[in-house]
């Protein structure tokens, strides 16, 4: 999954500088990091106070059922924040499926669900996510009031704010600046500190939502590497068109009628991945899953998934992946078996 750079490549160091006032990801870090109190706030009050409940009451079926649906809202609030991290963020990370086919069993969900590392850390991330908003939001508050009264220290003193004309604070009394011309210097002071506060902004967003991809992102180790897409890119390909490497084979008419998705799904299965591992690579459930490997059984009109992956094989379309540590010279694999014996 791509990240979105925290900026774009520059070949001078002032183009690095300016570099997040030229972007729209640099708004979109602002409100980012702007939510992260409210957001944090309310899912340590909302988990703390279900968990005390939960756990005073799991004696009885209400406590138990209290307790699941912390579990099951925890996930649910992780797919919040992987969404918020992707298009905000702009750092996606793959979540585990939340939504079960419904040919899954509850008991095969709840095992899934109580063994994946990723629900107990999300548990952890909602409760300790307080800490960083509270940072977030002292650091917005400062830093934009630094930034606002040095920049426009000017129109302060003409009037426009908790200055009187002298450069005296309205009601208390205290001379901050003697002078307009004092003012004048302050203001390179607010520029320079309004481009440091939005390279922080644009740094802690972005360390923001690594640290959610640590916490809520999946922990499966199989999960397979984006597979390249054969042209066409449109989403069912025209009638006729096949694959280049499929070309002159007899199942090229068949290929050419898999959708760009259900060609990635081929791939994935002739790989050898599960549906599960597929699930992962796709940050959708297994259902859609399930779904496509049907239609690419159907329309390849094979029984099963090792007929798919032999039809693919033969056809070119996939080429097998030998492991290179599988792989031994044949003088080699002979001298091996001498020893052997």
């Amino acid at each position: 999954m791509d990240r979105i750079p925290l900026y774009p490549p520059a070949t001078r160091w002032w183009m690095t500088l300016v570099a997040p006032f030229t972007t729209q990801w640099t708004v979109r870090r602002l409100a980012y990091v702007a939510a992260r109190f409210p957001l944090s706030l309310a899912y340590f009050v909302t988990v703390v106070v279900c968990l005390a409940v939960g756990i005073s009451l799991a004696w009885t079926i209400p406590g138990l059922a209290l307790l699941i649906a912390v579990i099951v809202g925890a996930r649910w609030l992780g797919d919040l924040e992987a969404l918020l991290a992707r298009h905000l963020a702009g750092v996606p990370f793959r979540r585990p499926p939340t939504w079960f086919d419904r040919s899954v069993s509850l008991r095969q969900q709840a095992r899934q669900v109580g063994g994946d590392p990723s629900t107990w850390t999300g548990l952890i991330y909602l409760l300790v996510d307080l800490a960083l908003g509270i940072c977030s939001l002292v650091l917005l508050v400062v830093g934009v009031a630094f930034a606002v009264v040095f920049t426009f220290a000017p129109l302060i003193m003409n009037g426009f704010g908790p200055f009187d004309g002298s450069g005296d604070l309205v009601g208390s009394g205290t001379r901050a600046i003697d002078s307009v011309p004092e003012a004048l210097w302050l203001v390179p002071v607010g520029i320079v500190l309004t481009v440091v506060l939005v390279h922080v902004v644009n740094a802690c967003a972005y360390l923001y939502a690594r640290w959610a991809g640590l916490m809520l992102g999946s922990r499966a180790r199989n999960i397979p590497p984006p597979v390249p897409t054969d042209p066409p890119l449109d989403d069912v390909p025209p009638a006729g068109e096949t694959p280049h490497a499929a070309v002159g084979s007899p199942a090229a008419p068949a290929l050419a009628s898999l959708t760009r998705r259900e060609r990635e799904v081929l791939r994935l299965i002739a790989s050898g991945h599960s549906n599960a591992e597929i699930a992962e690579a796709f940050v959708v459930s297994e259902g859609p899953v399930k779904t496509h490997v049907k239609r690419v059984l159907a329309k390849l009109d094979v029984r099963d998934r090792t007929q798919a992956a032999v039809l693919a094989f033969n056809s070119g379309f996939a080429v097998p992946q030998i492991d290179a540590e599988r792989t031994v010279e044949p003088a080699a694999q002979g001298e091996r078996i001498a020893l052997v014996r």
